[in-house]
């Protein structure tokens, strides 16, 4: 039975149901099969591409001690782009402001700018669409706010100051329309994310949990994001100790979706570490030809493989 959700077709199989895999490889009209419960260990399932994947992942990042140690912390590329975005920002007659208590007329100025961002995303639906919605997010909630000369809001970021986690978590972004090509305000966001953890004395900075499987509602290119400004993904199970999220993933096609197709993938199963946050997730990647993109900007350790249909393709 093939499962449908937001344009993603998928079919899920027990761990001793291997024939039925094989009827299901080279079908062009499923995305992803996965194997749920996960086996105690991947045999066949490993040879055919599988890989044991927690559904969804949590973003973490440390602060470090200063915004210069951050920073400092950070790749060339990103690094550089970093300090320009700031200094482009200092430059500005823009404005960052922390309001630490969301007010029902903040929210209803931010929702334009929210629904603005989530243009383009072919799968992606609001999480919220009222003000009231934006409000009753939690009783901890907060907002990084960056305006123009005349007060208009040019880019705001909902945070969630989590207090008994101590993790301080971005959580929705949304950004005026044609800011985007000119500044990189996200950027200025995310600076200003790392600077008000360290303020309150917490230890993680967060950008909040998804789905693991990027060319979907999500691109690659927002995790590669993520990773480029110092966050890393772990399995969202570390943070909720109700269950396990764990399955065995192949990717079978992409048509339809916004390849390359990436997950984050246990190096080992089950996972050395006792404690889940300490695991290493490694980019599990199915490139498409006709939509270059650069795996490194995963990190050295990608696992490249092609899609099951197309493999079928390549052996001809």
């Amino acid at each position: 039975m093939l499962q449908h959700h937001e344009g993603l077709v998928t079919a899920t199989l027990a761990a001793d149901d291997h024939l039925a895999w094989k009827a299901l490889r080279f079908r062009k009209d499923l995305h992803v099969v996965n194997v749920a419960p996960p086996p105690a260990s991947g045999g066949e399932w490993l040879t055919d591409g599988f890989r044991f994947r927690p559904t969804n992942v949590v973003w973490l990042a440390d602060p470090k001690g200063s915004e210069e140690e951050y920073v400092e912390g950070l790749g060339h590329n990103p690094r550089y782009a970093v300090r320009k975005a700031l200094r482009d920002f200092r430059a500005s007659t823009m404005t960052l402001e922390h309001v630490e208590k969301i007010t029902h007329a903040l929210a209803e100025e931010w929702l334009p700018l929210y629904r603005a961002s989530l243009t383009g995303m072919a799968f992606a639906t609001p999480l919220v669409s009222s003000p009231e919605e934006v409000v009753g997010i939690g009783p901890d909630v907060e907002m990084l706010v960056i305006r123009d000369a005349q007060g208009n809001m040019c880019a705001g970021m909902v945070t969630l100051n989590d207090h008994r986690r101590g993790v301080y978590t971005a959580g929705l972004y949304g950004e005026r329309g044609g800011l985007r090509s000119s500044h990189n305000l996200s950027r200025v966001l995310y600076l200003a994310l790392m600077n008000v953890t360290r303020a309150h004395g917490m230890p993680l900075a967060s950008v909040g949990w998804e789905p693991n499987l990027y060319g979907h509602i999500a691109k690659a290119g927002l995790a590669a994001y993520k990773r480029s400004l110092g966050f890393r993904p772990i399995p969202r199970a570390a943070l909720r100790p109700d269950g396990s999220e764990d399955v065995l993933t192949r990717v079978v096609h992409d048509d339809g979706l916004a390849p390359p197709l990436v997950f984050f993938a246990y190096p080992t199963w089950p996972p050395e570490q006792a404690d889940l946050m300490d695991v290493r997730l490694r980019a599990v990647a199915h490139p498409n030809t006709n939509t270059p993109f650069q795996l490194s900007a995963f990190g050295s350790d990608v696992e490249s493989l092609a899609p099951s249909a197309a493999a079928k393709v390549a052996v001809r």
